[in-house]
């Protein structure tokens, strides 16, 4: 009876009780709206084709369990906006005689109860974690063996022990180095890996995870053929290394399956809008400031000789060149008196700052001063090579003499404004201005972009920092 009762609630708040319930929530709002007979049946039957089809498109399938349990809210958002979308656009082209109010209303009450499920879901799986504490665990669908068990093994057992949902049993673990008695939590150590064909020969096993250190990765070869030949799956992790700061991410190459270690955020909804933004606001940045650019254009040609506009080649994501825009602010020819002033230089590090440079104009200082000079790097973002938040772009030359730790600042796109904007700007030695890029890159998200944008506009106002 325990089993019984395990699986149905497992069942319940998987995929089946999800499509289950959903079709169950559109029969009783379609026939609390009044439609009835062949057009409700087909209705439900679209729903159920187009839930199926997002579980069997959504991605890689679960390993241990073909049951998929959602255990945070953003996957339920995610999955019922998506389903929402297909099933609404499939029935504008069916073309059924169904109002608007009564699929906003199937979709909000499907929305709501959905939530209800994942919580619901939540005391059932903290419910089946009392029971396994009190015995109920003398049945598991799966059994596995974990190979390490150094903290990649332990980290993959705690996972396992505190997944119900998964209904996995850990059978035990295998390691290369280990030849005493030895337990994890009650999980025995089972031997060397060279007695795999004796093991699976004589008990269920259903997988194989691979959680071994970096130095152990060569030796599990033979391990390798050996559950190939005999049919047993292995799960090899991903994070075989031990990234400190980037995360491992399964990738494609042209069709070709590859985990892929990034040091960079790479949520791709939020990407998404981040790059619309960029978009959006530089347009806009250029039209309100219109009659500002054409005022300073005309100050610039008045004053002295040369271009309105300063190009200077700086780098970019990952260290592609581009041309940086910029108002002119010196003296025409200014880059050739630099090495004349190097003595002068009161930054820290490779970057070249003086407060008082003299090969600034008048008009120059007044546009550095409220950053009027940075407006034609719109353009800049406009063109995709920059972002309206984001490191500033550096020279080639500073590059040439990063450290290695500084070099991450190329791994995410420049943008117009960023940390050290808001923090001071030239007030900040090198090192520190360093450290905030990588804090910006580290906690990067949209909000941490919003804040920016808010706190640059006072920060130039006061011109702080500012040379």
């Amino acid at each position: 009876m325990h089993k019984i009762s395990k699986r149905i609630l497992l069942h319940l708040s998987g995929q089946a009780g999800v499509i289950g319930l959903s079709a169950l929530i559109l029969l009783v709002v379609m026939c609390l709206a009044g439609y009835t007979g062949a057009v409700v049946y087909e209705m439900i039957a679209l729903l159920t084709l187009v839930r199926i089809g997002y579980y069997l498109t959504r991605g890689p399938a679960p390993v241990l369990t073909a049951i998929f349990v959602r255990k945070r809210l953003k996957k339920v958002l995610n999955e019922e906006s998506r389903v929402a979308i297909a099933f609404v656009a499939a029935c504008y082209v069916l073309q059924w005689p169904v109002g608007r109010k009564a699929i906003i209303m199937f979709l909000t009450v499907n929305f709501i109860v959905q939530m209800a499920t994942l919580f619901l879901a939540r005391t059932g799986r903290r419910a089946l974690v009392r029971r396994a504490r009190e015995g109920w665990n003398a049945d598991f669908a799966k059994q596995v063996v974990i190979v390490g068990t150094g903290a990649k093994g332990c980290e993959v057992a705690d996972m396992i022990l505190r997944s119900p949902e998964l209904d996995t049993l850990l059978a035990g673990f295998l390691d290369y180095h280990r030849r005493e008695l030895w337990r994890y939590r009650d999980i025995p150590l089972l031997g060397h890996p060279d007695i795999l064909p004796k093991l699976a020969s004589s008990r269920q096993v259903d997988a194989l995870i691979v959680a071994v250190d970096p130095e152990d990765m060569a030796r599990t070869r033979t391990l390798f053929e050996t559950a190939e030949k005999m049919g047993v799956t292995v799960c090899l992790l991903p994070n075989v290394y031990n990234a400190e700061i980037a995360r491992a991410r399964p990738g494609y190459i042209n069709g070709t399956p590859v985990v892929v270690y990034r040091a960079v955020p790479d949520g791709q909804t939020a990407r998404a809008v981040k790059w619309m933004i960029d978009k959006v606001g530089a347009l806009a940045g250029l039209i309100l400031a219109l009659p500002l650019i054409l005022i300073t254009a005309v100050a610039i040609k008045l004053e002295s000789r040369g271009p309105v506009l300063f190009k200077q080649v700086r780098l970019g994501l990952n260290g592609k060149t581009f041309h940086l825009y910029k108002f002119r602010t010196m003296c025409d020819g200014a880059e050739t008196q630099k090495d004349c002033l190097r003595a002068m230089n009161e930054m820290s590090g490779p970057v070249f700052k003086i407060k008082d440079d003299p090969r600034v104009t008048p008009v120059g200082r007044l546009l550095r001063k409220y950053s009027i000079d940075e407006l034609p790097q719109f353009l800049n973002v406009l063109k995709g090579e920059m972002s309206l938040v984001g490191p500033r772009p550096p020279l080639p030359k500073e590059v040439a003499q990063y450290e290695p730790w500084q070099h991450r600042k190329l791994s995410v796109k420049p943008g117009v404004t960023c940390l050290w904007q808001v923090n001071g700007r030239n007030e900040i030695d090198f090192d520190d201005w360093m450290r905030l890029d990588l804090e910006y890159i580290d906690n990067w998200s949209l909000w941490l972009d919003t804040k920016l944008l808010a706190r640059t506009i006072p920060a130039v106002i006061k011109s702080r920092g500012a040379s």
